[in-house]
């Protein structure tokens, strides 16, 4: 007997079938038979009355069941435990340029404090929230608009502003020092796509419509270097965060600021406390200690 044909039975019980407990699994029915036959062996009793349709456990089945769950809970605990003392790398994502560079000084900062050791990835804006719950990473660096409503991951703000109208040399906004938001929404837009900075899309369009404007979006770019691109050939206008790390000159691209601009953005460091192993935790701790 082991823990597995004991997960088979439970699932068998609950799904009131041994085809679909094998789905479940990725194993075949067959071998979920054989599990429960071995327990039933083990046991020296029927454990799943077979004739019933959906099938039933039987009186001995039922008080397996309910002690199969406790023990299977409980052994959910201990390997989260175990899992969480042990030393391990820190599991940080990130999406974009400017993520990247608030991490290098975050980074800079804490390992003078203590040594930690750690794995760094860039995913897709859209993917990093269904990451962290997942517990993929420890810790994502990215938009907080990203964790709109997601009320059991906490965040700690690295950095916040302003969206700037940025426009081409040709682009006949080039020349002013500032924009109204009328200008603004009066201009072809370009944003990049909603796979690509995932909520952040959604939501500035509906900062724009509660304002009663209504964006004319001509244009969605995969990546920063098609909409730099773009806005200089096609004349568009985009938006970019004010501290924007690329030199934008050389692309002559001008970043000018918008009166009553409802648009604010914040870069966090992302975690979900109770997935942070112990050393999770002392970087956070440590973490705390440097951000304002």
């Amino acid at each position: 007997m082991n823990l597995n044909s004991l997960k088979y039975f439970v699932d068998v019980v609950k799904l009131g079938s041994f085809t679909a407990a094998g789905k479940k699994n990725l194993v075949a029915q067959t071998s979920i038979s054989q599990q429960i036959q071995q327990l039933e062996n083990y046991f020296d009793c029927l454990l799943i009355d077979r004739s019933q349709n959906p099938v039933k456990p039987t009186k001995e089945g039922q008080v397996l069941f309910t002690e199969s769950e406790k023990l299977l809970n409980q052994f959910q605990i201990l390997e989260k435990n175990v899992r969480k003392s042990t030393t391990r790398k820190i599991r940080i994502q990130y999406s974009s340029i400017m993520d990247i560079q608030l991490l290098d000084k975050l980074l800079d900062k804490v390992t003078k404090k203590q040594d930690f050791n750690f794995e760094i990835e860039k995913v897709s804006l859209s993917n990093i929230s269904k990451y962290l719950n997942q517990n993929k990473y420890d810790f994502a660096i990215t938009f907080d608009s990203e964790f709109y409503q997601e009320s059991d991951i906490e965040t700690l703000t690295l950095d916040q502003g302003k969206y700037l109208a940025g426009v081409g040399s040709h682009h006949p906004f080039y020349n002013l020092s500032s924009l109204t938001m009328q200008q603004v929404y009066s201009s072809l837009l370009i944003m990049l796509s909603p796979q690509k900075i995932g909520k952040s899309y959604q939501l500035m369009l509906n900062r724009s419509l509660d304002k009663k404007y209504h964006p004319q979006i001509s244009y969605l770019a995969d990546d920063v270097e098609s909409e730099l691109l773009l806005i200089q050939q096609k004349k568009l206008l985009g938006f970019f965060p004010e501290h924007y790390p690329l030199n934008l000159n050389n692309n002559l691209i001008k970043l000018i600021p918008i009166v009553d601009n409802p648009h604010r953005y914040k870069i966090v460091l992302a975690y979900k406390q109770e997935n942070l192993s112990q050393v999770g935790k002392l970087f956070l701790k440590a973490a705390k200690e440097i951000v304002p």
